[in-house]
């Protein structure tokens, strides 16, 4: 059944961002997704997007919610490097921290504006769980702690208007079915949490890797 609900989901051409995306059409929601090359199969609608860049991030959530209110927002997004913490120079450190923790940021800032005018939204950052992850995942990892950060102090700033700003940290093997269940219910049905960080047990088998976010 169709619901005049919509979700905005980071990253919808990854294997996490895509089964949310999945999960909630079937559940009648509207997908809006956001990717790098605007490639989002599994969404109503897409549009290319670096998140990275806030003067587009701010452009892209203009022309949305011109469209139509968000009743949610699913921060996906993520980047993986191939070298290590020893051999990732400054470079490598920025484009981790640029896309976890500054794509979050952007579309915090572009936004939660209008969520807090309507006095009623939901944000959902991905900020997973590295520590059982055979591969090192420092910088990862880094960028996920800051997200936890950032869901704790902003959402409790926006708690007042509404608008309810969670991070899931789900064990990396990611599973996906535990995962996007917990993104739905936040997103569909939960009324009260806010400015939490939210762990996930990890899958028992490898079904999203640290590479495949």
């Amino acid at each position: 059944m169709k619901t005049n609900k919509s979700i905005l989901i980071s990253g919808c051409g990854g294997k996490v961002g895509g089964a949310a995306a999945r999960l909630f059409r079937q559940r009648g929601w509207n997908v809006i997704g956001l990717d790098l090359t605007g490639d989002c199969p599994s969404a109503d609608r897409s549009y290319p997007c670096d998140m990275r860049d806030s003067k587009a991030v701010l452009e892209v959530i203009r022309l949305i919610e011109g469209e139509q209110p968000l009743d949610a927002v699913f921060h996906s997004a993520g980047v993986t490097l191939e070298t290590g913490f020893e051999e990732t120079d400054m470079k490598g450190w920025q484009r981790v921290m640029k896309t976890i923790f500054g794509g979050a940021a952007n579309l915090c800032r572009a936004e939660a504006p209008y969520m807090v005018k309507r006095k009623s939204g939901k944000i959902i950052l991905l900020a997973p769980d590295y520590r059982w992850e055979e591969r090192e995942c420092i910088m990862e990892a880094s960028a996920a702690g800051m997200l936890h950060g950032f869901a704790k102090c902003f959402g409790a700033e926006v708690a007042e208007d509404n608008v309810l700003v969670n991070a899931l940290a789900p064990n990396v093997p990611i599973d996906l079915a535990a995962l996007t269940e917990t993104v739905f219910y936040l997103a569909d049905q939960d009324t009260y949490t806010a400015a939490q960080v939210i762990s996930i047990g990890g899958a028992k088998k490898q079904e999203v890797t640290s590479d495949e976010v």
